[in-house]
């Protein structure tokens, strides 16, 4: 077995595993959630009309919700796992505290797509909302998703960005006021999963691979990343918050701490927008929208 071949084994294999260990949890989680009142819901809507549940999303509309004004929040999983249900509860609290509409989406998992190919299902779904006359933007995302929510608030604010990264046939009508990526990882490595997955033929700029090197091209807009004390992306985290401060973009930065039995973990504030740090992460994206 060659060198390429070992790589693409153990990528599958990786992907495999997560994906077995995510259902395994994420199944007793959604099975226990209850949903809040309020929201106008409209589930399965779809945004690309392909009949697949890979181009559909949900939208949750609170009463008074502030006029052309949506969050775009995009489910994490490695980017080769997930569904919009998995962040359905937070989306719906999130929509609730602000008066924001939310808008809560799926897109092409890796390897049946790559990162281009995710790119443009994100894209095409901004396309669908501006038709629907949602003019100003906030990203928001949990692990994968915080990568892809940040990535896209640079890319919808940044035509010469979009068109390195093959995106130019998507002319953006909004603008991306702020992003908020929950234990995020901004960095990816081609020669490891996930980021094996990303661009196996090499056409898309290498800073795909570090979304620093981006932001340092073509800016950001304000950003608050949100991690935990027992989050596996803390450092890398930090490390972002860190870097941003002294490239001068408005950042904030928030790390939940463990205590009696709220374990700060990965994405805890997705799994329990209602813990008093799920609000806390709320409420800190909802303040990034005004700066």
């Amino acid at each position: 077995m060659d060198r390429e071949a070992r790589l693409a084994a153990q990528a599958d294999q990786n992907r495999k595993f997560f994906i077995e260990n995510c259902i395994k949890s994420d199944t007793p989680r959604l099975a226990e959630e209850v949903y809040p009142d309020g929201l106008d819901v409209q589930s399965d809507v779809p945004y690309i009309d392909d009949g697949t549940t890979d181009h559909m999303l949900d939208i949750y509309t609170p009463k008074d919700a502030k006029e052309g004004e949506v969050f775009l929040l995009i489910h994490g999983g490695a980017f080769v796992y997930g569904s919009k249900e998995l962040d359905k509860c937070f989306g719906m609290h999130l929509a609730l505290r602000s008066g924001i509409t939310v808008v809560n989406i799926n897109y092409r998992l890796m390897p049946e797509t790559n990162l281009l190919g995710q790119l443009q299902d994100i894209f095409s779904a901004i396309t669908f909302l501006t038709q629907k006359h949602f003019s100003v933007f906030h990203t928001v995302g949990d692990s994968a998703g915080g990568y892809l929510c940040l990535f896209t608030a640079l890319l919808m604010n940044n035509e010469q960005a979009r068109a390195e990264c093959g995106l130019g046939d998507f002319k953006v009508e909004a603008t991306c006021k702020s992003t908020g990526p929950i234990c995020g990882a901004p960095f990816a490595h081609p020669k490891r999963f996930a980021g094996y997955y990303f661009d196996r033929e090499g056409k898309m700029p290498s800073y795909i691979y570090n979304l620093l090197e981006a932001i340092k091209l073509h800016g950001c807009p304000p950003v608050v990343i949100t991690t935990g004390d027992q989050d596996m992306m803390r450092r890398y985290n930090k490390y972002l918050y860190k870097k941003l401060l002294k490239m001068n973009v408005t950042v904030d930065y928030y790390c939940g701490e463990s205590v009696e039995d709220r374990v700060m973990h990965h994405v805890y504030a997705i799994a329990h927008p209602t813990w008093p740090e799920g609000i806390k992460t709320i409420d800190l994206i909802i303040e990034n929208t005004k700066k």
